[in-house]
């Protein structure tokens, strides 16, 4: 058993092979499919029921006097106070 000068004996077999492997998908017809199409619907879903607990929290907000003590954070108007409350009588 002699080798040509030059020659190589895989050659052949590589060349085989190499024509053989599968192309890969086409570029064209990829698409995320149902796990991507689930994965995308409960994030939507989450956001959407997130917003709305924070809006309903946010309704449920009272705001207190702000830093200087004069009304609501922002405002300049005092809120109304409440009465003080009455001593018991003996």
């Amino acid at each position: 058993m002699t080798l040509a000068s030059g020659a190589d004996p895989l050659a052949g077999t590589v060349g085989a092979v190499v024509a053989a492997a599968p192309q890969g998908p086409n570029n064209d017809t990829i698409s995320p499919g149902l796990a991507g199409f689930v994965t995308v619907f409960l994030l939507a879903l989450v956001v959407v029921l997130l917003m709305r607990s924070m809006v309903k929290h946010l309704r449920n907000v009272r705001y207190g006097p702000g830093p200087d003590g004069t009304g609501p954070a922002g405002s300049a108007s005092a809120p109304p106070a409440d009465p003080p409350p009455d001593e018991p009588k003996a």
